[in-house]
């Protein structure tokens, strides 16, 4: 019997998450890495290009930043000179802080994304840059924190949650940082930046932002309908989300505090983008490193 070069494909693609199965290491969500090449060929998934630092999300979710932020430094160090702890990010999108991690030797990588297209980009870019060497440390995992990644109990000794904190909602922020202590092991640390409501070019919400705050609301910084607000319309559809959840340092640090997080370190930074080429002090970003005791 001859196969359809169509057929020759489905039989290829069954084979492959046959072995998928057979090989799946933490938890049933782990995508296998040639499975995830196999379907990015498929789809023919690339890497958007990049603009002013940031590259495009595919889900409405903003942009990753190509230039590194003071609190992913401080994460790459904390994995060069702990190469054989195990490390988690969360809402990595295309990688780039991965692909350093694992250049750096690091043996146990765990990169979680929301939109399984992200990871499957990543893999199909090392794989077509002949980083092959890289996929023995390397886990994908994909699924919306917390509510679809299972993992157990004090399995990581650091995590990075960078630019990711703002897509959650006074409703369910609470249970994310819970989780993420209940993740780490006693003395692992988490690595966050997120907005603040002085974002540049964001000047209508403070008004809405200081009446809320005067009133006492916990998350002031809570914008509902932020894909239909003017600040939201500066920005691309594609990349703008539907709502955002601004906050400044004070109620960064008060949110990890309350859920057992003692802080080590506070950032303030100003955004890079074509006027500003390098992350400095500033009121537009605000992060934290906070370890679990």
């Amino acid at each position: 019997m001859t196969l359809t070069k169509q057929n020759q494909i489905y039989m290829i693609k069954y084979l492959t998450l046959m072995l998928c199965i057979a090989n799946c290491s933490l938890n049933c969500l782990e995508l296998d890495i040639y499975q995830a090449i196999f379907d990015a060929e498929c789809e023919n998934l690339t890497i958007p290009e990049e603009h002013d630092y940031r590259i495009s999300t595919l889900n409405k979710y903003g942009y990753m930043f190509t230039k590194f932020d003071p609190t992913v430094d401080r994460f790459l160090k904390l994995i060069e000179n702990n190469l054989k702890q195990t490390f988690f990010e969360v809402g990595g999108a295309y990688g780039n802080v991965a692909e350093k991690a694992l250049e750096k030797g690091i043996e146990k990588y765990y990169l979680n994304d929301c939109e399984e297209r992200h990871l499957k980009s990543f893999a199909r870019k090392l794989y077509k840059e002949g980083k092959t060497h890289l996929f023995p440390a390397l886990h994908l995992i994909p699924g919306r924190c917390p509510d679809e990644v299972s993992m157990p109990s004090n399995s990581f000794d650091a995590i990075l949650v960078n630019k990711v904190l703002h897509f959650f909602s006074p409703q369910t922020i609470d249970a994310f940082v819970e989780w993420l202590n209940d993740l780490l092991k006693p003395g692992g640390k988490v690595f966050v930046l997120t907005i603040s409501p002085f974002y540049k070019g964001h000047e209508e919400l403070l008004k809405d932002y200081q009446k809320q705050k005067e009133e006492g609301a916990r998350f002031p910084g809570y914008c509902s309908r932020y894909e239909t607000s003017h600040s939201g319309e500066q920005y691309p559809s594609e990349a703008r989300p539907a709502s955002l959840l601004f906050m400044e340092i004070d109620t960064l640090k008060d949110l990890f505090v309350q859920h057992g997080f003692q802080i080590e370190e506070e950032f303030k930074l100003a955004i890079i983008n074509s006027d500003n080429s390098e992350w400095r002090a500033g009121n537009d970003m605000v992060g934290i490193i906070a370890h679990k005791p």
